[in-house]
């Protein structure tokens, strides 16, 4: 589900880059590697995923080339981004429960591997990076939609990792290196997870569902997240990538400025798999209590992007989550 717009960078972009994505076999990166590579780009993938993995073998028959390594490890970041130009560092630990569960492996992925890739990129003949943050660093802010400045109140050891990363992004890569920091709020889309005590809402959701089983919710439901498709967190990449404007170092918002609660969402979903298949029938949702560190409320701004790149997201969610869901069902 590739914006047309993306199809016409191979036209614009002038010389072919050879692009480092770190975390490239997850769920954004293995869908920013495959949209790199229809547009003939060449890509160095850098993750902890076996090359036996089905994802990493058709990232490596498309053309990548496939690195299995450790952001924590200095000398597997220098190998496989021996030849590039740009990086695109997608790789952490993402979960905010994990992260509670065990603070000490997550500031070593998070903290150490991300400044690892700093002195790469300081060391090496890197032009550009663009790096994943999270609308987690806001925690719960009154104020909606929540603008770049208003970060800091991180309610869980992610949440503090990834707003470190921004600051040892802005502060210690060398100047002549553009740096862009992409603050995604919920991304979806085909090939989220949901084998994961972790797992993403929405692929929760729409897998309980199909399965027959109640979907579960942390709370009263009335909690509330702005939803972006990951096409259009890539089309964004994208046009980082090929800006020749020499846009200055910063930090950016990724969403829709659109705010959903999570019992709203659920509404959604059930609708679009009634719609897509009417024999399923929608069980009820089973309620728990919040987890910890989860915030109450979640819409960004993103004036911001909007200007600095001509941005904007284009998936509405209720078309997103009805193509998800018939993916889903196709798979």
């Amino acid at each position: 589900m590739i914006p047309k717009h993306i199809k016409l960078l191979k036209k614009i972009r002038g010389d072919v880059l050879r692009v480092l994505v770190t975390g490239g076999a997850g769920f954004i990166g293995h869908n920013l590697v495959k949209t790199l590579l229809s547009n003939q780009y060449q890509v160095n993938i850098l993750d902890i995923v076996s090359n036996e993995d089905s994802r990493v073998k058709t990232l490596i028959q498309m053309g990548a080339n496939y690195f299995q390594g450790d952001i924590r490890d200095l000398a597997a970041i220098s190998k496989a981004g021996q030849g590039c130009s740009h990086v695109v560092h997608l790789a952490a630990q993402t979960s905010v429960s994990a992260s509670m569960e065990n603070k000490t492996l997550n500031d070593e992925i998070n903290i150490g591997g991300t400044r690892n890739i700093i002195e790469f990129v300081n060391t090496g003949e890197i032009k550009k990076v663009v790096s994943a943050s999270s609308a987690a660093v806001y925690g719960n802010c009154d104020q909606m939609p929540l603008i770049e400045e208003s970060a800091g109140d991180c309610l869980s050891p992610y949440a503090e990792s990834k707003f470190q990363n921004e600051q040892d992004l802005l502060t210690m890569v060398n100047d002549d290196i553009g740096v862009h920091v992409l603050r995604f709020f919920n991304v979806y889309g085909p090939g989220q997870g949901t084998d994961s005590n972790y797992a993403a809402v929405i692929p929760s959701f729409i897998d309980n569902i199909i399965l027959g089983n109640s979907p579960t919710i942390f709370g009263d439901g009335n909690q509330s997240r702005d939803f972006i498709e990951v096409s259009d967190v890539i089309s964004l990449i994208l046009l980082i990538l090929i800006d020749d404007s020499e846009t200055p170092n910063d930090i950016y918002n990724v969403a829709t400025q659109t705010e959903t609660s999570i019992q709203e969402l659920l509404t959604l979903i059930g609708n679009s798999v009634s719609q897509t298949e009417s024999s399923i029938e929608i069980p009820p949702a089973s309620y728990q209590s919040k987890r910890s560190g989860d915030i109450d409320s979640s819409c960004a701004s993103i004036s911001k992007v909007k200007s600095a790149f001509g941005w904007q997201p284009k998936i509405e969610l209720k078309q997103g989550i009805l193509s998800l869901v018939e993916y889903e069902l196709r798979s």
